[in-house]
C-alpha cells in the first residue's frame, strides 16, 4: 500500500487502502451512508489524555451524522460514561467487555477512579451486541488482547480496520522493576497486531520515523500522522490569573513558572522533569 504522509484533521478524513462492504451503497442524495464506527479503547472511563482524544473523535463522528459504538473494559468509574455532553445520543452505544480483570500493578483499591482492567476475549454476548450495532469501520486504540480479538472480528467481516497510536507500551516495561522480561513479548505481540491494520495513525513525525526504523511498519500498513496538538482555546494567556500565581504558587508577575502536567508514573519520565528543574 502507498504511505499516507499528509496531515489529517481526523483519521476518518484521510484515505485508506481498505474497502468497505458498504462502499458501493449510495443514498438518493448521491452520498454514501454515514459511518458506523466501532472504537475499542481499554479505559474509556479513566479520564486521561487518550480518552479525551477518543471522546473528541467520538463527538466529531456524531456531529457529522455518523454512529459510534465504544467497546471498553470496566476500568474507571461508570459515571464517567456520559461525560462532556455526549449523553444518551441515539447514535451512540457503549459496550463493556464482560470478562475483564484488574491489572494488579495498575489498580489501587484506594483509588477506584483510576482502576485499570484488561480483557482477553470477546464473549458471545459482546459479539452479539457488536453485531446489533453493525459497524462499517473498526478503530482500535490499544494493541492488547481484546484489541487482537477486535482485529479478528473485523477481518472475518471484511471491515476496514484502522488504529491510532497513543502510548509506547513496549518501552514502558523498562520502568517497572521485574517486568523487563515482558518487553520482547509485548513488542512481538504489538508488531503482530499492527500488521493487520489497513492504516495506523501516529501523533507526530518522530513517532512515525521510530516505527519505520524499528519495525519497518510503513511496508505493512499505511502509516499516517494525525497531530492532536494543544487546545489553544482552553490553554490561552487570557486565562492567566495573577491571584492564583501569587496565592498558590508564591510567584510574582515577573517569575517564570514551570509546570508538569500528567500522571505521576515512571513511564512519564518525571525523572527528566526533576533533572531540568534542578538545573534551572
Amino acid at each position: 500500500p502507498s504511505v499516507v504522509t499528509t496531515m489529517a484533521s481526523s483519521p476518518l478524513d484521510a484515505p485508506t487502502t481498505a474497502v468497505s462492504p458498504t462502499d458501493g451503497e449510495v443514498s438518493v442524495t448521491g452520498r454514501r451512508p454515514p459511518h458506523r464506527v466501532l472504537i475499542y479503547t481499554t479505559c474509556y472511563n479513566v479520564i486521561d489524555g487518550v480518552t479525551l482524544t477518543i471522546r473528541k473523535l467520538e463527538r466529531a463522528i456524531l456531529d457529522s451524522g455518523g454512529s459510534v459504538c465504544i467497546l471498553t473494559t470496566n476500568s474507571g468509574l461508570t459515571k464517567n460514561t456520559h461525560l462532556f455532553g455526549l449523553g444518551r445520543n441515539p447514535n451512540r452505544t457503549v459496550v463493556f467487555v464482560d470478562n475483564s480483570v484488574p491489572i494488579p500493578f495498575y489498580s489501587d483499591p484506594n483509588d477506584v477512579e483510576n482502576k485499570i482492567h484488561i480483557g482477553f476475549s470477546l464473549s458471545g454476548r459482546t459479539r452479539r451486541k457488536l453485531n446489533e450495532f453493525g459497524p462499517t469501520v473498526v478503530h482500535v486504540t490499544v494493541p492488547d488482547c481484546t484489541g487482537l480479538c477486535v482485529v479478528d472480528y473485523a477481518r472475518k467481516r471484511e471491515l476496514p480496520l484502522m488504529g491510532t497510536y497513543h502510548s509506547n507500551y513496549v518501552d514502558y516495561m523498562d520502568h517497572y522493576p521485574g517486568l523487563g522480561w515482558l518487553k520482547p513479548i509485548i513488542e512481538g505481540f504489538t508488531q503482530h497486531q499492527y500488521g493487520f491494520y489497513h492504516a495506523l495513525y501516529v501523533p507526530t513525525p518522530y513517532v512515525r520515523r521510530n516505527l519505520v526504523s524499528r519495525w519497518e511498519l510503513d511496508g505493512i500498513t499505511d502509516l499516517g500522522v494525525w497531530g492532536r496538538g494543544v487546545d489553544t482555546r482552553r490553554f490561552h494567556p487570557r486565562h492567566r490569573s495573577e491571584d492564583f500565581r501569587r496565592r498558590v504558587l508564591g510567584a510574582s508577575p515577573s517569575h517564570a513558572v514551570v509546570c508538569f502536567v500528567g500522571r505521576l508514573v515512571p513511564e512519564k519520565r518525571t525523572d527528566i522533569f526533576a533533572s531540568v528543574v534542578r538545573r534551572l
